[in-house]
């Protein structure tokens, strides 16, 4: 085994790890956030370096080693790129998982509060209504009390006059 070979043989590895490391990605961030063409594409990439590197080249010693480090070089640009993507998408998932864990606070406060407020106004109508009653049973009294004077003053009004209406 010449140092072609082992290349030709790290280099295909590096293009199996990357396909596996896209699909890796998709099935944890899923397909809305990656996508299946990144899978497709290294997947791809690796079955073209396969079938070259199975295929019967004569080329030139010189130029089977460039290939095989220019595929090297790519796929180590690739992994350095996903495993980047890999960390946003991570971040994002924790900021995504953060906001949730803060929007389910939120709303349980305002429940709180709206249930609080709630009270507050059942507390102050019920006290609006008691106020009510006793204005209008304050009414009936000061009705009755002005019946009772008019009364008062009617009768008077009558012993006057039969006070008057009486001869010696």
């Amino acid at each position: 085994m010449n140092v072609t070979d082992i290349m030709n043989l790290v280099a295909g590895l590096m293009q199996f790890v990357v396909a596996g490391y896209a699909l890796r990605l998709n099935r944890t961030f899923g397909p809305d956030r990656v996508g299946w063409s990144l899978f497709a594409a290294f997947s791809l990439l690796a079955l073209l370096h396969l079938a070259q590197s199975t295929a019967v080249f004569n080329a030139g010693e010189q130029s089977a080693v460039t290939m095989e480090t220019t595929y090297a070089l790519i796929s180590l640009l690739l992994l350095t790129g996903m495993a980047h993507i890999e960390s946003l998408f991570k971040e994002r998932l924790r900021l995504e998982q953060e906001e949730a864990r803060l929007r389910a606070g939120l709303e349980t406060e305002v429940q709180k509060k709206t249930a609080h407020l709630t009270r507050a106004i059942e507390a102050l109508q019920a006290e609006i209504d008691e106020r009510k009653r006793m204005e209008a049973e304050v009414q009936a009294h000061v009705q009755l009390l002005d019946d009772t004077q008019l009364l008062l003053r009617k009768g008077r009004n009558h012993d006057a006059e039969m006070v008057a209406n009486i001869r010696f």
